[in-house]
C-alpha cells in the first residue's frame, strides 16, 4: 500500500510517499518552501497565509493522486501550535484544500523523531536533536519513553526576534543566544558535559546546516552524513563574523536566510553543553515516525480523502454562472432602455473585437468611415485670412 505524509512546518511544506506495510520503501520526497513568518499578523495567521498553504497543499494532493497514493495524512507541528487562530486556519484549509490537519504537540513530535531513528539506540550515549523553526525536540536514547522526550518552546524564529537586530546575529548577540540556550537546558534536567558521546541531528534545519557545512569545507555529501565539532565551531564563527555569510546561506538554503545562522549558534551551544564529540545527520524525522505509528496502530490520525474536492472550488462554478447570468440580464436591460430612447452615448462596435472578452469594446467619437485619415509629414500652412470687419453704423 502507498502512504503519503504531508508536513506543514514553519519554513516549508514537505511530502513523503512510501510503499509497504511494516517496512517501507521511500518512493518520493518533495518540498515547497514557505516562510510562515511573512504571513503572520501578531500571533494569527493571515488570510493570505491560509491561501498560500491551501495552494501548496492542493499541489501536494495532486502529486499524491498521480503517484497512486491510497492513504494520506496531513500533519503540523510547532508552526501551527503557536497560532491563536488555529481552529479557523484548520477550518479554512478544509474548505480550500479538503484536508484534515493532525496537530502534533511537542511530546508527540519528539516521539515521532525517536521512532524514526530508533536504530541509533545501539550507539553508546546518544542524544537526538531536532531544531525546528519554533521549537526544539530532544530525545535521550538511553532513557525510557516518558523520560527520554524533552520539548523546548523556542527556536531560531523566537530567538531572532528576541536578540537579533539584523539578518544575522553579531558576536555579542550570538553570545547572548548561547547563554539563553544554556539556561534553558539547565532547567530540563538533562545530563550536561560528558553525558553524551553522539548527537543525532534531525529535521530540515539540520539538513540545511549540513549543506552549508559541506559547501564551506568543499566536501561532497556522504551517504553517512557526519559533522566534526571543531569544523562546525569554525563555520559558526564565519556565519557570525564574515561579510560573505549571506551568499553562503543563500546558495545552499535561501529559505533560511533569516534563521540558519541563529540555528547554528543554538546547535553549537547544545553540543558544547552536552560535550558531544561525534555528530551524525539523519535523513529520517517526524514524517517517517508518524507513518510508522499510524501503520503500526499506535496512533489514530484523521485521514485526508484525496478524492474529496475543496468546498470553495465546488462553489466557484456556481458563483461564476450566477455572475454571468446577472451580467447578461443587465446587458439586456441596458439595450432595451437605449432602444426606448433612454439617451446616453452610442456604442460603436469595433470590427476587430475578439470574442469572450479578449478585446474590450472601444468608444470612438466617429465611425471609421467618417474619421479623417492621418497623413505623414508636417501639415500644410493655411493662408492667413483677414478678419471680416463689421461696417460702422452711422448715427
Amino acid at each position: 500500500m502507498k502512504y503519503a505524509i504531508i508536513d506543514m512546518s514553519s519554513s516549508s511544506i514537505s511530502l513523503l510517499v512510501a510503499e509497504g506495510e511494516k517496512t517501507f520503501d521511500v518512493i518520493l520526497r518533495e518540498r515547497e518552501n514557505l516562510s510562515i513568518l511573512h504571513y503572520m499578523e501578531g500571533k494569527n495567521l493571515s488570510e493570505r497565509g491560509v491561501e498560500k498553504l491551501a495552494e501548496i497543499l492542493n499541489k501536494m494532493k495532486d502529486v499524491c493522486i498521480k503517484t497512486g497514493v491510497e492513504k494520506c495524512y496531513v500533519i503540523s507541528t510547532a508552526s501551527m501550535r503557536n497560532f491563536e487562530n488555529f481552529e479557523w486556519v484548520a477550518e479554512e484549509l478544509k474548505k480550500r484544500a479538503a484536508v484534515n490537519v493532525n496537530l502534533l504537540d511537542g511530546e508527540e513530535e519528539a516521539y515521532c523523531d525517536l521512532v524514526s531513528n530508533s536504530r541509533y539506540k545501539v550507539l553508546d550515549r546518544a542524544v537526538l536533536i531536532d531544531i525546528g523553526g519554533a521549537s526544539i525536540e530532544l530525545c535521550d536514547f538511553s532513557r525510557r519513553k516518558a523520560e527520554a522526550l524533552t520539548c523546548l518552546d523556542f527556536g531560531p524564529i523566537q530567538l531572532n526576534g528576541k536578540f537579533v537586530k539584523n539578518i544575522h546575529p553579531d558576536e555579542d548577540e550570538a553570545r547572548e543566544i548561547r547563554k539563553y540556550v544554556k539556561k534553558k537546558l539547565q532547567k530540563t534536567g538533562l545530563p550536561a558535559d560528558g553525558a553524551f558521546s553522539t548527537a543525532v541531528l534531525v529535521g530540515v534545519t539540520a539538513q540545511a546546516i549540513y549543506d552549508v557545512y559541506c559547501d564551506y569545507y568543499d566536501e561532497k555529501p556522504e551517504a553517512e552524513k557526519r559533522i566534526e565539532y571543531n569544523k562546525l565551531k569554525k563555520l559558526g564563527k564565519h556565519l557570525v563574523r564574515s561579510s560573505d555569510r549571506s551568499m553562503l546561506v543563500v546558495k545552499n538554503a535561501p529559505e533560511r536566510i533569516y534563521t540558519l545562522t541563529t540555528a547554528t549558534v543554538i546547535l553549537r551551544a547544545m553540543l558544547k553543553y552536552f560535550g558531544v564529540s561525534n555528530i551524525v545527520v539523519s535523513d529520517f524525522g517526524v514524517k517517517e515516525g508518524y507513518l510508522s505509528l499510524i501503520t503500526g496502530g499506535k496512533r489514530k490520525g484523521l485521514e485526508t480523502d484525496l478524492s474529496e474536492l475543496p468546498a470553495l472550488s465546488a462553489e466557484a462554478p456556481k458563483k461564476q454562472k450566477s455572475e454571468k447570468k446577472k451580467r447578461s440580464k443587465n446587458g439586456t436591460e441596458k439595450k432595451d432602455s437605449e432602444e426606448k430612447g433612454g439617451g446616453g452615448k452610442t456604442e460603436i462596435p469595433d470590427k476587430n473585437k475578439k470574442p469572450d472578452g479578449e478585446n474590450e469594446v472601444s468608444f470612438e467619437p466617429e465611425t471609421a468611415a467618417e474619421a479623417p485619415k492621418k497623413k505623414r509629414g508636417r501639415p500644410r500652412k493655411r493662408p492667413t485670412e483677414e478678419p471680416e470687419v463689421e461696417p460702422r453704423k452711422e448715427v
